[in-house]
């Protein structure tokens, strides 16, 4: 398992799901692999070479959440099992 720390402008990203009104992802990539993954199509943006479920990018930003702009909305909040 591959584990690097990226850094980003903000845990917080607008979201497209009909659930949520924003996401909050603390990581990219994951641990599992599983065949029937939804997210693996996610690797194109990585610039990994590494198989999907073989490597870990935790997040890092130096901007704290700002409560205010999560007031009323619906956040969701990816995590996962397990990390190696």
């Amino acid at each position: 398992m591959k584990i690097s720390t990226i850094e980003t402008k903000s845990y917080i990203t607008k979201s497209n799901l009909p659930a949520s009104d924003y996401v909050i992802n603390p990581y990219v990539g994951c641990p599992h692999g599983c065949k029937y993954c939804y997210a693996c199509f996610m690797k194109r943006f990585t610039g990994h070479d590494e198989p999907w479920g073989t490597f870990i990018d935790v997040k890092k930003c130096d901007k704290p959440l700002n409560p205010k702009q999560l007031t009323g909305k619906r956040v969701f909040v990816f995590c996962t099992t397990q990390i190696y």
